[in-house]
């Protein structure tokens, strides 16, 4: 009987990749993005591929999208009330403290607008965990 063919470093990559949580493939991304080779290759930066990790599941913010989105808030010193007041939603300002604090759902709108708010607040090579 042969030995099993080794994986390649590829190979092994995939699969801690497969098995790796959301919050740990950020931390991955985000050490991707301060190391000396922070391109895939194509010209995309690791930053632009935190960006482009979900911050929802449907309605309902992933736990690491709760970390930036405070993370963001205390650095411009926010309440949750004044972020949806900034992002036109001043008619549901409660929402977003509900699903911070409760994981209560949010309108698709306000994802939405919660995705570009953080693309837009995050600190280029630093982005908030």
């Amino acid at each position: 009987m042969s030995p099993k063919p080794k994986r390649n470093r590829l190979e092994k990559l995939q699969h801690s990749w497969a098995k790796a949580s959301t919050q740990q493939r950020y931390e991955f991304l985000q050490w991707l993005a301060t190391s000396h080779e922070g391109s895939d290759g194509n010209g995309l930066a690791a930053v632009d591929l935190i960006a482009r990790i979900p911050i929802a599941s449907g309605r309902y913010l992933l736990p690491s999208a709760v970390i930036r989105i405070r993370a963001v808030m205390t650095a411009r010193s926010l309440s949750a009330e004044a972020v949806m007041t900034e992002l036109g939603f001043e008619e549901d300002r409660k929402a977003l403290s509900r699903a911070l604090s409760e994981g209560a759902s949010l309108r698709l709108a306000v994802v939405a607008a919660l995705e570009n708010w953080l693309l837009a607040h995050a600190e280029p090579g630093h982005p908030a965990p």
